[in-house]
């Protein structure tokens, strides 16, 4: 089968584009047109991202029954709903209300729902797959800031959340086509829902769910905090907000460079390796954007990015070197839980370490890149599927 990977990932560019990234520039306008604070906004926004962490298990089993590319058709649709309610109201109850639609879109549509339809539809391939879905992904960031900017400037804040609604619209109508075509899920091929249970589950994959549960939510809280900051920590540091947004956008070109080079030479290697060595760019980056001296800036995003992107792919892979197919949806859902959390209190936890100062929060930022290495470093401790070998294509 034809994995329509091009597809799911220009589905990544719009869905964690649109649905998170994009929050980094609309934060300010939001406040300004409600009349509250960013930090307000934020909270927001947390309260959106915490859906996905509410939501996974049951998007897991929803992506085992009924298919991945089922739950990411109305995932995309939900999202531009709710994008598209944001003007037209002026207040912070208004607000969280426009928030739940675009948690539920969110939670629906980004790689963990798209890793689920990548295994589903090739599992023989499944890490090349991955690795195409995010090298798209990786740009996700880049593309957002660099279209938003000028269509919050020059159109405002209303048409720019009608453009965007569009968008993701027309993405879940694309990805309603692909479902009619390939499929996915037990209620479409007629074959009964593989079981899965804790008691089920084998002692290597009972500790692969928690290390990768625990590791993965301390790195998407630092990522998470992180992204949102960028352009506040640039434009601090160099006092130019068009050099802050351009410094920030960087790290997404080189999600895609990490992506290309896991692509290229990955499947040689376990993916636990390389995901470790990617885990060393980021207290690395964290340190160098400190200082003050723009070629240190440019480098710290450069693996920032790289990093984050084997990181991407790696999280999505080693899951599948634990679980099978027929149950990888349900146990990424668990997995995800944990880490949507991260990534959900991620902005609002790093606006008040950032608000303690920034070598408070760059520190905390740290400490938690590197406990969640030594979290995923574990990994080696436990075995793998039998029918799969750690160097796989």
């Amino acid at each position: 089968m034809r994995v329509p990977f091009h597809s799911l990932g220009l589905s990544q560019i719009i869905s964690y584009g649109l649905l998170f990234y994009i929050f980094a520039q609309l934060k300010a306008p939001l406040a300004l047109a409600i009349g509250t604070s960013e930090e307000q906004v934020l909270a927001a926004v947390t309260g959106a991202l915490l859906v996905q962490a509410l939501l996974a298990p049951l998007l897991g089993s929803w992506s085992d029954k009924y298919g991945a590319l089922w739950v990411m058709t109305r995932g995309l649709f939900l999202g531009g709903i709710g994008m598209a309610m944001l003007p037209l109201g002026h207040s912070i109850w208004w607000l969280w209300l426009c928030m739940l639609p675009v948690g539920f879109g969110f939670a629906m549509s980004t790689y963990e729902v798209a890793f689920i339809a990548a295994v589903q539809l090739d599992e023989a391939r499944a890490r090349r797959h991955i690795s195409y879905i995010t090298f798209y992904g990786g740009v996700a960031s880049t593309v957002t800031w660099l279209a938003v900017a000028p269509l919050l400037s020059y159109f405002g804040l209303a048409t720019t959340c009608y453009s965007v609604a569009t968008i993701l619209i027309l993405a879940s109508f694309r990805l309603a086509q692909l479902f009619r075509t390939y499929g996915g899920g037990t209620v479409q091929s007629g074959t009964p829902t593989a079981p899965f249970n804790w008691q089920a589950l084998s002692r290597s994959e009972r500790y692969a769910m928690f290390l990768l549960g625990l590791g993965g939510a301390l790195e998407y809280l630092a990522f998470a905090s992180a992204s949102m900051l960028w352009i506040t920590w640039f434009t601090l540091l160099y006092g130019d907000a068009s050099l802050a947004v351009m410094l920030a956008a960087l790290y997404g070109p080189f999600q895609v460079v990490g992506r290309a080079i896991e692509m290229r030479f990955g499947h040689r290697f376990d993916a636990r390796l390389t995901g470790l060595i990617a885990f060393c760019c980021g207290p690395i980056s964290l340190m160098l954007v400190q200082v003050d001296t723009l070629a240190c800036a440019i480098l710290g995003m450069i693996l920032f990015g790289m990093g984050h992107g084997v990181l991407t792919v790696s999280f999505g892979y080693v899951t599948n070197m634990y679980f099978r197919a027929e149950i990888y949806g349900r146990a990424k859902g668990w997995i995800t839980t944990p880490r949507a959390f991260g990534i959900a209190i991620g902005p609002s936890v790093g606006g008040l370490l950032f608000a303690q100062g920034a070598s408070v929060l760059f520190t905390v930022l740290t400490c938690l890149m590197i406990i969640s290495a030594l979290t995923f470093a574990a990994l080696f401790l436990t075995k793998t599927r039998p029918d799969i070998t750690p160097a796989s294509k």
